[in-house]
């Protein structure tokens, strides 16, 4: 298994990036991977510093997380402060501990950048992702920001 950054030759496995169960959180995760592409190469977004990160097995992208700077709703943006938009994995490749290996790999690229928090939402209702979050960061703060309602951020400190 090789984890790298995105290529615009991924772009075709993105868009048939299949989550298997649909649910309103499955289908959005689908949705933002299959505009992954689009999003890190936008223009108006460029001080964001998007990222995205592909697990690939036998030439098949098979795992998929994206992050950016921070930004606020006047424009500025914090270096140190990333936010993790999303992770997915093939159903195929869910449970075998892939997910956990892409975001450390991650969160030890960003730590070595000098990154010193991420966050990230998650839908309440989103059970699995929920567990994953507690296990992998049980350190993280949970809260509820009432402009992200009904989603719940955490933060990782680095």
């Amino acid at each position: 298994m090789i984890i790298r950054h995105a290529r615009n030759s991924d772009a075709e496995q993105f868009q048939s990036f299949d989550m298997s169960d649909s649910s309103l959180w499955l289908d959005e995760v689908s949705e933002i991977v299959s505009g992954l592409l689009d999003w890190r190469s936008d223009p108006e977004a460029e001080h964001q510093d998007r990222r995205v990160i592909v697990a690939v097995a036998d030439d098949r992208v098979v795992g998929v997380t994206a992050n950016e700077r921070l930004a606020g709703s006047a424009g500025r943006v914090w270096n140190d402060h990333r936010y993790l938009m999303g992770t997915a994995v093939r159903p195929e490749c869910q449970r075998t501990g892939l997910a956990r290996r892409i975001v450390e790999s991650v969160l030890a690229d960003l730590r070595s950048t000098g990154c010193e928090t991420v966050e990230w939402l998650v839908h309440p209702s989103n059970r699995p992702s929920i567990d994953f979050s507690r296990k992998l960061f049980p350190e993280a703060d949970e809260t509820q920001p009432p402009d992200d309602h009904p989603y719940v951020s955490s933060a990782k400190a680095l």
